[in-house]
């Protein structure tokens, strides 16, 4: 090997080489890799080397995959980095996702971003578990029958009655000031929930912004699950946290767990194992549940069924607002059918049917 030879050689030795190498790598693995390959998979648009096609959602995901499906078809398939999503925007295909095949694509991707691991939420929670594991249907039983059976939510009734009745004052005593009809909604519905597990209200109607703070807390749990997080797309990143959503998820649980911490400590102290049970938490105590779990299903009760219903309502009251005519009409029925102080469930449901 003559001298002009090796020096080519030391040259590709040299630092600022080898600090490449990795990125080579990295790039030829990927390129080489059982994913990037032709597969049997729906069409969608080319993916770039790499970032596959995150550039091509842009800054509003769901009306380019809108787009996409026009071009494509009602099933597409992109690359988002390493990982794969399939998309169904028809009739035909929800309908396959969501039930023909539902058993086997039920499951959530759990992001990198999750408090805990896979193999730990599928232990204690029931939104977020990864596979329908023996585990989950008895939690989902549990929670069938003591909540959402036709049996329980008929003994529910009275207690909806009640929270509906501390509504109507607390916005009556009101009169001619400005009332957040949000708010109020959403502290009422939380109530409710909190009711049937723990039997108290968690957040009083009277101290203000209390559910300013709770539905600021909720929505930033969910702006922080939703954002795009770079160790879901690569999964060689995993280990890292480079974008801190890790950490501020776990601050906001930490804070709603505080929300109702306490009784389940209280409640945990009185218990007696084969004592009467009054509410939801007697039951997660008889079957030996432990607080983590505990706190983890009760956010998930609370969190998934609070804000739909009180941002549903906002939204019905403005556009009432909107329309004189029909506001009129719903203002007419309302009197008609509430002829007496009290308004019971089964009156409702009796004029409904």
């Amino acid at each position: 090997m003559d001298q002009t030879s090796l020096t080519k050689v030391f040259d590709l030795l040299s630092p600022r080489f080898l600090l490449l190498l990795p990125l080579v790598f990295f790039i030829l693995r990927y390129i080489s890799s059982p994913s990037s390959k032709n597969q049997s998979l729906p069409p969608g648009p080319k993916p770039w080397p790499i970032l596959g096609n995150l550039l091509h959602l842009g800054k509003k995901p769901h009306i380019s995959m809108a787009s996409f499906a026009t071009t494509h078809g009602p099933l597409i398939s992109l690359n988002l980095g390493k990982q794969l999503l399939v998309v169904g925007s028809s009739k035909r295909a929800a309908t396959e996702i969501l039930k023909s095949h539902d058993r086997l694509l039920s499951a959530r991707y759990v992001s990198k971003a999750a408090l805990f691991e896979s193999h730990v939420l599928d232990r204690i929670a029931i939104v977020w578990a990864t596979q329908c594991s023996d585990g989950w249907k008895s939690l989902r039983a549990l929670c069938r029958n003591e909540l959402f059976s036709a049996t329980a939510i008929e003994s529910q009734a009275v207690l909806r009655e009640k929270k509906m009745e501390e509504m109507v004052e607390f916005i009556g005593r009101r009169e001619g000031e400005v009332v957040r009809i949000g708010e109020v909604v959403l502290a009422i519905v939380f109530n409710t929930i909190a009711n049937l597990i723990f039997s108290v209200d968690l957040i009083g109607l009277e101290d203000d912004g209390a559910a300013t703070g709770l539905k600021s807390l909720m929505w930033r749990m969910m702006k922080l699950g939703a954002t795009p997080n770079i160790a879901d797309f690569y999964p060689i990143l995993g280990g890292t946290d480079l974008q801190g959503l890790k950490r501020k998820m776990a601050v906001c649980a930490n804070q709603m767990f505080g929300v109702w911490g306490k009784h389940i400590k209280e409640r945990r102290e009185k218990h007696v194992q084969d004592g009467p049970r009054s509410d939801f938490l007697d039951v997660f105590l008889a079957n030996g549940f432990e607080d983590l779990q505990i706190n983890w299903v009760a956010m998930e009760l609370l969190t998934a069924g609070t804000d739909t219903t009180a941002t549903t309502v906002e939204w019905a009251m403005a556009e009432l607002l909107k329309n004189k005519q029909i506001l009129e009409k719903v203002s007419e029925e309302i009197k008609r059918e509430t002829d007496t102080n009290s308004l019971k469930e089964s009156r409702i449901s009796t004029r409904c049917s």
